[in-house]
C-alpha cells in the first residue's frame, strides 16, 4: 500500500484540471511506501493523449528529493476523457518498474485516482 495523504491527493488532482483540456503531470518524492512532495510539472506534450515530463524539470525534482533524503518513486499523469487504468501509450513509457504509476481519470464528475507497481493496482 502506498500512503498518499489527503493534501497531496488534492494537489494531484488540482493540478491534472487545471491542465484540462490536456494530461497533467509530474512526479512524486518518497520516504519508503509515503508520498512525501508532489511535483506538478508542465507536460512537454501539450496533448490530451499523451505527456512528456521536461529533463530539466525531472532534474530539478531529483535534486531537490535526493538533498532531502528521499527518493523520486513514481509519476502522475491524467487522462482527461478516461479511463483510469494504464493505457498501452503509458506501459509504454514504464522505464522504473518499481516506481508508482498514478493515473487521474477526469471522466466523470467526481475524479478518480488509482496506481499501477511492477504492472499491477495498488492501493494508494
Amino acid at each position: 500500500m502506498i500512503v498518499l495523504p489527503e493534501e497531496h491527493r488534492r494537489q494531484i488532482i488540482g493540478h491534472c484540471l487545471a491542465a484540462l483540456p490536456n494530461e497533467g503531470c509530474g512526479m512524486l518524492a518518497m520516504d519508503g511506501e509515503q508520498v512525501v512532495k508532489v511535483y506538478s510539472m508542465n507536460n512537454e506534450d501539450d496533448s490530451p493523449v499523451s505527456y512528456t515530463i521536461p529533463p530539466s524539470e525531472h532534474f530539478d525534482a531529483l535534486m531537490d528529493a535526493e538533498s532531502k533524503g528521499w527518493r523520486l518513486g513514481g509519476v502522475f499523469h491524467s487522462h482527461p476523457t478516461g479511463p483510469a487504468g494504464m493505457s498501452e501509450t503509458d506501459l509504454a513509457k514504464v522505464t522504473e518498474p518499481d516506481w508508482v504509476y498514478a493515473v487521474v481519470d477526469l471522466s466523470h464528475d467526481e475524479p478518480m485516482l488509482s496506481a499501477w507497481r511492477s504492472g499491477s493496482e495498488v492501493t494508494i
